[in-house]
């Protein structure tokens, strides 16, 4: 299933803005269409996570694939701005909850059989992530990015094959907990977390949505696109392990602040030495970006929500994706065109040191008023 299903989400994400900007949209539209992606991704994983508690979740992301696969079929004939305003939200009802609810099945499966692991199940999702990501860079440079879409929508209809109910025996759900905006607004140390996972929403939006056009603009074709992408895939996966340890030996604090100045770091490689060679190298980092934050930003918030893992891991992605990264988008759409990508990152280099002091001072002030 996780193989199937980043198989999908690879052969359309990293192709699209390439396929976009080839077809004449401007910066500026290409990164309304991204934040539109991202902007729905609280409200609907929310919606599907409280079907799924009803009916389980392996029927409720069986649906969600199959609705996904049709509308991303058609999303190749809506190329106007004006249609995609309209159409993409109606793609992200499908698509945006389908990570989570897959995410919330391995967990649940992982915890009834204790043979497997959560971690041991995403790796798969990485590695066909990258597969994707290479296989459609040889791919395109020989047909259209126009099948980028019918791919897509056959490796959500393939996934389905696996989502059957039948012969199983448990019904996993993923005990969906709403979380209100004045339960937030009361945990003054949940509010200035929240700051800090929307604050590097935005700072990871340059790489995570327009890594693709940053290439593209240093003249690589779709096959140095897809390497890219596959190389930031797999270096995640030895770096989750990795995360957990440090977790454990320094603390939560110490490994966001190694996963911000990472990409600190990386802003400036991509910012002063914009080769095609060096952008693939600095594509490693993206193990300690993501994987770092997420380990410990997760870990941390469980310490002020305790005993409310899956909300807290719902909350960090909404905030993450539904708000970091929709902002991220639309800032970064409104310079691209006047900046370029390579001026980009070297925009966002003072922004991602700025996020870095603020992650400092949020940590050492929570440590002062516990009193540790």
């Amino acid at each position: 299933i996780y193989l199937c299903m980043y198989m999908a989400f690879a052969f359309w994400r990293v192709y699209y803005n390439v396929f976009l900007k080839d077809f004449g949209f401007p910066g500026a539209q290409i990164g309304t269409i991204n934040a539109l992606i991202q902007a729905t991704f609280f409200f609907f994983v929310a919606f599907w996570g409280a079907v799924a508690d009803r009916r389980g979740i392996r029927p409720t992301l069986r649906f969600v694939a199959i609705g996904a696969a049709i509308s991303m079929f058609f999303l190749r004939d809506v190329q106007t701005f004006a249609l995609l305003l309209f159409y993409i939200p109606l793609l992200t009802v499908f698509y945006n909850p389908i990570g989570p609810l897959t995410d919330a099945m391995a967990t649940q499966y992982a915890h009834s059989e204790k043979k497997h692991s959560f971690g041991g199940f995403r790796l798969w999702g990485s590695m066909g992530w990258a597969i994707a990501s290479i296989g459609g860079g040889f791919l395109f440079d020989v047909i259209s990015l126009e099948y980028i879409f019918a791919i897509s929508a056959a490796f959500f209809l393939l996934s389905t094959i696996f989502l059957s109910t039948r012969r199983k025996k448990q019904t996993f759900r993923p005990h969906f907990e709403r979380l209100g905006f004045k339960e937030i607004a009361a945990n003054k140390p949940l509010v200035l977390l929240s700051i800090l996972v929307v604050f590097y929403g935005i700072v990871c939006a340059p790489v995570h949505s327009y890594i693709n056009l940053y290439f593209t603009e240093l003249d690589s074709g779709n096959d140095t696109v897809g390497f890219a992408y596959a190389i930031m895939a797999t270096s995640e996966l030895p770096l989750f392990i990795l995360g957990n340890r440090l977790l454990k030996k320094w603390g939560a604090h110490w490994v966001i602040y190694i996963a911000i100045f990472t990409m600190f770091i990386r802003f400036i490689l991509y910012g002063l030495f914009p080769f095609p060679a060096v952008g693939l190298a600095v594509g490693i980092m993206q193990g300690v970006t993501l994987p770092f934050f997420l380990v410990g930003i997760v870990d941390y918030l469980h310490k002020l929500l305790p005993g409310r893992h899956a909300t807290g891991q719902s909350l960090v992605w909404g905030l993450f994706i539904g708000v970091g990264q929709t902002s991220g988008n639309l800032i970064i759409g409104s310079m691209l065109d006047r900046a370029g990508m390579v001026g980009v990152m070297k925009i966002f280099v003072p922004v991602a040191f700025l996020c870095l002091l603020y992650g400092i001072w949020y940590f050492n002030r929570n440590a002062r008023v516990k009193g540790t």
